[in-house]
């Protein structure tokens, strides 16, 4: 009897400990962007080390708000993606890249207070991006 008890609840117990185990989901099932972009540091270090040329820049052409915009390219492999937006200024940068960006990429996305467009998926890994998962609009073209 004990031994019917007590199985089940060590298994109870063992799941419990892995609700957090998914790196980019949080425990409702939400994605959690914070964990799926890699941080700006992290994505520039990721990618000089892969031989990408860096650009960073604080302004874009059609909007009046400051940002911060970090460009990796090598070859025709290129990544461009603004981090710390607000809810509404993502959705502008969001549709400046949708009219920038036409069909020639892996991923366009708006997600949470990020907006990135990547080229293709070896570099979507590269910059260490840990997932596709999203809060927010994305197109993906395999």
């Amino acid at each position: 009897m004990l031994k019917k008890i007590l199985i089940p609840l060590i298994a109870l117990l063992l799941a419990s400990f892995c609700v957090g185990c998914a790196p980019s989901i949080q425990t409702d099932g939400v994605p959690d962007p914070d964990k799926i972009v890699p941080k700006r540091d992290v994505l520039i270090a990721n990618l000089e080390d892969k031989d990408y040329t860096i650009e960073t820049y604080t302004s874009m052409e059609g909007l009046s708000f400051s940002l911060d915009r970090v460009i990796a390219k090598k070859g025709n492999k290129f990544i461009d993606i603004v981090y710390g937006l607000s809810g509404e200024d993502a959705s502008k940068v969001f549709e400046l890249y949708c009219k920038l960006y036409s069909d020639d990429y892996y991923i366009l996305a708006q997600n949470g207070n990020y907006v990135y467009c990547v080229s293709d998926k070896k570099t979507f890994s590269a910059a260490g991006f840990t997932s596709t998962a999203n809060v927010g609009v994305q197109y993906i073209h395999n």
